[in-house]
């Protein structure tokens, strides 16, 4: 019984670790979308530096996802 508890768990931590990721790739593609937006309809170099910097938030929030996403894949496999 206690084995089975203990897989269960793991499958759990498992899906959690994997929505996660989903929600940062969500977030990172906000923030990619709203820098598009801004460079699209505002025509000043103020604005195209905002957007630059969405832009770039954008993708290393997903990145930093996906490194967080294996490291902890790792620590759940491991116990």
């Amino acid at each position: 019984m206690r084995d089975r508890r203990h897989y269960f768990a793991r499958i759990r931590t498992q899906m959690a670790n994997e929505r996660t990721l989903m929600s940062y790739y969500r977030a990172g593609l906000a923030l990619i979308g709203i820098g598009a937006f801004i460079y699209k309809f505002f025509v000043s170099l103020v604005f195209m530096i905002l957007s630059g910097l969405f832009l770039a938030l954008g993708i290393a929030m997903a990145v930093y996802g996906t490194l967080r996403y294996f490291r902890f894949k790792k620590k759940i496999l491991r116990k």
